[in-house]
C-alpha cells in the first residue's frame, strides 16, 4: 500500500497524534507525557506512527498547515501499532529526497526503526535526547544544522557527504555500533564545526575528507573501537583547531594530512593503542600550536612524520615511551612550553628508533630540532643537539658496516673527531687538547733538563773540542744534583765558548714542539739524550707532541672551516 496522502488515510488518530495536529500551526513544541523519552512500549498517548510524522513534516495540507518553526516534538515513541502494521506502511520515518522549507525538530523521541533522511533539504534537523536504532542522512542538506545532543544510538549514524550551514552537534551524545562505525560523516561540509564534548561512543567516529568552518571539538569525550581507529579525521579541512582535551580514547586517533587554521590541543588527553599508533598526525598542517601537557598519557605510537605545526608546547612527563615517537620531516617553529633545552629534547629526539620500521637513522628531526632552538637564542643547547646527532648517526652507520677492521677503524675515527672538536662543532676543544699536551710536553722536557737528559741539537757544537773534551772528563750518567757530580752537559755549559748558546725553557720548547706553524728555534738548538732513559721517553713524547700538535691544528681548522661537519 502507497504512504497516505490525506487525513482520511490514516483512520483515526492516536491520542499523540491528534495532540500533534492541534498544534501544527502553533509554533509551540508539542510536548507528550511527562516530556522525557518514553519506553519501547508506550501506549497512544505518546505513540505517533511514522508516516503521519512524514504527513505532517511535508506540509499536512487540507486548510492546514506548518508553522514557520516547523515540527516540533517532545516525548513521542516514533513507531506503528499493531492495527497500523497490517496496512502496509513503512514502519521508519521516511523523509529520503524530501525537501522541508523549516525545522524539524524530535526532542526526547524513541525510534523502532532509523529514521531515514538520504537526499532531504531542511533548515535544522533537532534529534536531542532521544533514542535511535542508527540514523541515515547521507547528503542531507541543512541551511542550518543537525543537532544531536545527548542522543544515543544502538547502530550507524550516516552524514556521508552532507552539507550544513552550522554546526554539526553531538555534545552528550551516546553512540554505539560494535559493528563499524558508530558515526560516519565522510566528505560532510559545514560552516560551523563539528561538536563531540562529553560525547561516549563505541565503534570508529569516522570523519574523512571532512570540510568545516570552525573547530573539531572532541573535550572529555570516551572513545572506544576494539577493532580498530577511535576516530578517523583523514584531511580534515578546518578553519579552526581539533581540541582533544582530556580526551580517553581506545583505539587510534587519526588525523593525518589535516589541514587546520588553529590548534591542535592534547593536554590532558588518555590515548591508547599499545603495539599500534595512538595519535596520528602524519603530513598534518597547523597553523597553531600542538599541545600535549596536563598529564596526558600516550601509550603507543606518536606519530608526527611529515607534519608541519605552528609551534610544540609538551611536556616531558606527557611524552610517549622509548621507541614510540616518529618525528621524521616534522617541522616546527618553536618550543613554547617546558623542557627548552638541550638535555631536554635530546631525551625526546632519543625516543625515535628508525629501525623499529626497518629504516636507517633519521638526521632531519634533529637538525631541524637544533634550527628551532638556534633561532629562539638558544645555541648551545642547538649545538649539543649536533652533537648528539653525529654520535647516534655514525653509531648507526657502525652498526651497517658489521664487524671487522673496517668497524673499528670508523670507530676509532669517530671517537677522535667527538674528543677533539666534538664533529666540528666545538673546534675550540682541539686547542683544550693542544694546552693540555703543552702543559704535559713541558713537564717531561723540565724533569729531561733536570737530570741531564737534554744535549744541544747542533752538529758543530757536538763536534766542537768543549763538548767532546767534557765527555772525556765527566763521567756519563752523572747529574748536576749530585755533590761533586758533573754531567756532559754541566760541563759544557760552564765553558766561556757556550756561554752564547741559546739558553733551554723546558715551555718554550714544548710550545716549539707541538705547534706545527710556530719556530721558536728551541727545537734547532736542543734534542733529548736518548743514551739516557728519561731522554728517551722525552724523544718518544717529541715525536706524538709533533704528529698530534699536527692532527689537532688540522681538526681545529678544518672545525672552523665547516669541512668536518656533516647534514
Amino acid at each position: 500500500m502507497t504512504e497516505p496522502r490525506k487525513l482520511a488515510d490514516f483512520g483515526g488518530l492516536t491520542p499523540a497524534e491528534q495532540k500533534v495536529l492541534d498544534e501544527l500551526d502553533s509554533g509551540a513544541i508539542t510536548r507528550l507525557g511527562d516530556g522525557k523519552r518514553p519506553e519501547a512500549d508506550a501506549g497512544p498517548d505518546r505513540r505517533i506512527r511514522p508516516a503521519f510524522l512524514r504527513w505532517c513534516a511535508l506540509g499536512a495540507g487540507e486548510g492546514r498547515r506548518v508553522h514557520e518553526s516547523g515540527v516540533r516534538i517532545r516525548g513521542a515513541l516514533i513507531a506503528n501499532d499493531a492495527a497500523a502494521g497490517r496496512t502496509g506502511w513503512k514502519t521508519r520515518l521516511d523523509l529520503e529526497g524530501c525537501a522541508l522549507d523549516h525545522d524539524l525538530g524530535l526532542y526526547a523521541c524513541r525510534f523502532v526503526v532509523a529514521p531515514l533522511l538520504r537526499s532531504a533539504s531542511l533548515q535544522n534537523l533537532f534529534l536531542n535526547d532521544s533514542a535511535l536504532p542508527g540514523f541515515s542522512a547521507d547528503r542531507l542538506r541543512a541551511t542550518g544544522g543537525v543537532f544531536l545532543r545527548k542522543v544515543e544510538t544502538t547502530g550507524e549514524v550516516r552524514l556521508s557527504g552532507a552539507a550544513l550551514g552550522g554546526d554539526l552537534s553531538l555534545p552528550g551524545a551516546k553512540l554505539s555500533n560494535k559493528a563499524g562505525a558508530a558515526l560516519f560523516a565522510d566528505r560532510l561540509q559545514a560552516k560551523g564545526g563539528i561538536f563531540l564534548r562529553d560525547a561516549e561512543s563505541v565503534g570508529e567516529m569516522r570523519l574523512l575528507g571532512v570540510k568545516i568552518g570552525g573547530n573539531l571539538e572532541c573535550s572529555n569525550a570516551k572513545l572506544s573501537n576494539a577493532t580498530g581507529a577511535a576516530l578517523s579525521a583523514d584531511r580534515l579541512d578546518a578553519k579552526g583547531g581539533v581540541f582533544l582535551r582530556k580526551v580517553e580514547a581506545e583505539g587510534e586517533v587519526r588525523l593525518p594530512g589535516v589541514e587546520l587554521g588553529g590548534d591542535i590541543d592534547c593536554a590532558g588527553a588518555q590515548l591508547s593503542n599499545p603495539g599500534k599508533k595512538a595519535l596520528n598526525l602524519g603530513g598534518a598542517n597547523v597553523t597553531g600550536v600542538f599541545f600535549l601537557r596536563r598529564a596526558a598519557t600516550i601509550e603507543g605510537a606518536l606519530d608526527l612524520t611529515a607534519a608541519r605545526l605552528g609551534a610544540i608546547d609538551d611536556d616531558p612527563s606527557c611524552w610517549p615511551a622509548s621507541r614510540e615517537l616518529l618525528l621524521n620531516r616534522c617541522r616546527y617553529g618553536a618550543f613554547t612550553g617546558v623542557g627548552v633545552d638541550a638535555t631536554s629534547r635530546i631525551r625526546w629526539l632519543r625516543l625515535q628508533d628508525a629501525t623499529r620500521y626497518g629504516k636507517d637513522f633519521w638526521p632531519q628531526p634533529w637538525e631541524h630540532c637544533a634550527k628551532v632552538l638556534r633561532e629562539m637564542g638558544h645555541a648551545e643547547d642547538a649545538r649539543a643537539v649536533l652533537i648528539e646527532k653525529e654520535r647516534l648517526q655514525r653509531a648507526d652507520r657502525r652498526r651497517r658496516i658489521g664487524t671487522g677492521w673496517r668497524r673499528w677503524t670508523t670507530r676509532f675515527i669517530d671517537l677522535l673527531l667527538d674528543q677533539t672538536v666534538r664533529f666540528g662543532h666545538q673546534p675550540l676543544r682541539a686547542f683544550l687538547w693542544l694546552f693540555l699536551l703543552l702543559g704535559l710536553g713541558a713537564a717531561i722536557f723540565l724533569a729531561a733538563w733536570r737530570v741531564d737528559a737534554m744535549k744541544p741539537n747542533n752538529a758543530f757544537v757536538l763536534r766542537a773540542p768543549e763538548w767532546v773534551g767534557c765527555a772525556e772528563t765527566a763521567p756519563p750518567w752523572t747529574y748536576r744534583g749530585g755533590q761533586g757530580s758533573r754531567s756532559q752537559l754541566d760541563c759544557f755549559l760552564r765553558q766561556p765558548e757556550a756561554q752564547g748558546f741559546p739558553e733551554f725553557n723546558a715551555l718554550i720548547y714544548a710550545a716549539d714542539v707541538l705547534f706545527p706553524l710556530v719556530d721558536i728555534e728551541q727545537q734547532s738548538y736542543w734534542t733529548p739524550n736518548e743514551d739516557m732513559t728519561v731522554g728517551a721517553i722525552a724523544k718518544v713524547v717529541v715525536y706524538l707532541n709533533i704528529i698530534l700538535g699536527w692532527a689537532l691544528s688540522l681538526l681545529a681548522v678544518a672545525g672552523f672551516s665547516g669541512l668536518v661537519k656533516s647534514d
